[in-house]
């Protein structure tokens, strides 16, 4: 099983890291439902459920964020955003272990509210801001290659920030 939890979560790290290469936020949002599913199955095989749990409620944010111009989402935009925030936080009690709980739960409400944000540059602040939770969350369950993602994560979350967000204005003579 912990050999299988490895290579699904190298798989959704892959996917993960892929999503911030683009420069377009319906990919990003695209490759981040996969990862998410991804992930889901990863902790479900090490049996980490707070973790399931987080990613399963985040699904439904992402696709409705991939949507958000659509003119009812786009009516009932706060409405829908503080929805999956509260139904995130009542998962998160629900599946509550110990004092430390609360960590997948953070990391995943930075992660998908960042999705909603408009420009690709301020999706991945956010997103970078939620890495520093998985990853002590994915050293605490044991999801090591998952962990090593989110390092990896961290370093191509700042490389495209610096590749589309930044883009050198001139070359240095």
């Amino acid at each position: 099983m912990e050999t299988a939890a490895l290579i699904v979560g190298f798989a959704a790290v892959f996917a993960y890291l892929l999503s911030f290469q683009f420069p377009k936020r319906k990919a990003i949002i695209a490759c981040n439902v996969v990862s998410r599913i991804l992930y889901v199955l990863q902790y479900l095989l090490l049996f980490a459920f707070e973790g399931a749990a987080m990613d399963i409620s985040a699904i439904p944010s992402s696709v409705l964020a991939a949507r958000k111009h659509i003119s009812f989402v786009q009516k009932h935009k706060i409405g829908i955003i503080l929805g999956v925030n509260a139904l995130q936080i009542i998962i998160g009690l629900l599946v509550w272990q110990d004092g430390l709980s609360w960590v997948p739960v953070v990391g995943v409400m930075l992660e998908t509210n960042a999705l909603w944000l408009t420009q690709e540059k301020n999706i991945r602040r956010l997103s970078l801001t939620s890495l520093p939770f998985w990853l002590f969350y994915n050293l605490r369950c044991g999801a090591y290659g998952s962990a090593l993602g989110n390092v990896l994560a961290m370093g191509s979350i700042i490389m495209a920030i610096l590749r589309y967000d930044h883009p050198a204005k001139h070359k240095v003579r």
